[in-house]
């Protein structure tokens, strides 16, 4: 076996022996709360298992980056256009599919409106709505706008975001701002796509969804501090990430699945759009790992990348064809289609202001259109 097979087969055996030693698991309502090392278990078994995972892993191992890496970003694989936001010192482009960057300026974060026909942005005591073109169509003054998320038809749109009164929600247009929950946490909220105007969020040791009027849908207390939120396409999941699992709720709040690996941090993810797989990005102290997991079916994961150092955030195309990872140890993005890599490097070089692009190059969710 090679190292990827040996430390894979480590973490299968250790699953094993503590499956065998765990308690009678606990029920909520109906539904048996699955043991955490069984996604582990699965996880660890497949990605030793796969040949796509290890010639990917095999690739990679010797060095930090893909070799015959794209020098720079010609275009987007996946066609549509990205929204990219710099979170060190502020700064959101676009790429048009064709690798057209638009400078829109000093923006500390940015989210498309419905179809990518605007983008919200923040800057300062700042919240911005913003043509592609970066011409400003309207600005609202709040303290310390943040984590902005656009939702809605064409002609009918809200506009949720974080300040330091807590969560907000206003008009597309920019009238009717208005308070919707000052106990909410400093995670982005989630428009659900299947209930207009509906938005989960954290606030007070649990997820709520909650209508824009103010009426609550449902409360689920969680027992894990979130990082991130990500929906389904169709809206029957929500994915609830936390450094240690990854709580998936169905469309009533229950637990639906857990997913976990062992001696591992779970990083981000995202949903595949039109399915249920969910891309996870696993952390390890030297290395990363990406893993594809089905959650209707326990067990199902596969690896699709591994590197060393730390890997960022991942986002689909919107045809859900091709996935990007970033790779900031490398400089690379890393483009991911079955078993189809293609890599882009100097990232920092094409997207940079004054003292250089930070660490954190943010991604999720902003593959537009």
């Amino acid at each position: 076996m090679n190292g990827a097979e040996e430390r894979a087969w480590e973490v299968v055996r250790r699953a094993f022996d503590e499956r065998s030693r765990a308690p009678r698991r606990a029920r909520v309502g109906n539904r048996p709360l699955l043991a955490l090392v069984v996604v582990a278990l699965g996880a660890a078994l497949v990605a030793a298992l796969s040949p796509p995972g290890r010639a990917v892993f095999q690739q990679v191992r010797e060095a930090v980056g893909v070799e015959h890496a794209a020098p720079a970003l010609f275009s987007l694989p996946g066609g549509g256009r990205l929204l990219v936001v710099s979170s060190r010192r502020g700064g959101a482009w676009i790429v048009e599919r064709d690798g057209l960057k638009r400078d829109l300026g000093p923006y500390a974060d940015a989210s498309w409106s419905p179809h990518g026909l605007y983008v919200v942005a923040t800057r300062g005591n700042e919240l911005v709505a913003l043509d592609p073109a970066g011409h400003v169509h309207w600005s609202l003054a709040r303290r310390a706008p943040s984590r902005p998320a656009w939702n809605g038809t064409r002609t009918n749109t809200r506009i949720a975001y974080l300040a330091a009164s807590g969560l907000r929600v206003v008009a597309g247009d920019g009238t009717g701002d208005r308070l919707l929950d000052a106990h909410a946490g400093a995670i982005a909220p989630a428009w659900d796509p299947a209930r207009r105007f509906t938005l989960a969020y954290y606030a007070g040791g649990a997820i709520v969804l909650r209508r824009d009027t103010g009426a609550v849908v449902w409360r689920r207390d969680i027992s894990i501090r979130p990082s991130e939120l990500a929906w389904s396409s169709d809206g029957r999941y929500l994915a609830v990430f936390s450094s240690r699992r990854v709580e998936i709720l169905d469309a009533a709040g229950r637990l639906h699945r857990t997913v976990s690996m062992l001696e591992a941090t779970l990083r981000s993810g995202a949903f595949e759009p039109g399915s249920h797989d969910l891309a996870v990005v696993v952390r390890y102290p030297a290395r990363s790992e990406v893993y594809l997991v089905d959650v209707d079916r326990p067990g199902h994961a596969r690896l699709l990348f591994a590197g060393p150092g730390h890997f960022g955030d991942v986002a689909w195309s919107p045809d859900g064809r091709w996935l990007l990872v970033a790779w900031p140890a490398a400089n690379q993005w890393v483009f991911i289609h079955g078993t189809k890599v293609h890599a882009v490097a100097n990232i920092a070089r094409q997207f940079h202001r004054a003292g250089g692009l930070g660490p954190k190059l943010e991604l999720a969710g902003r593959w537009c259109c």
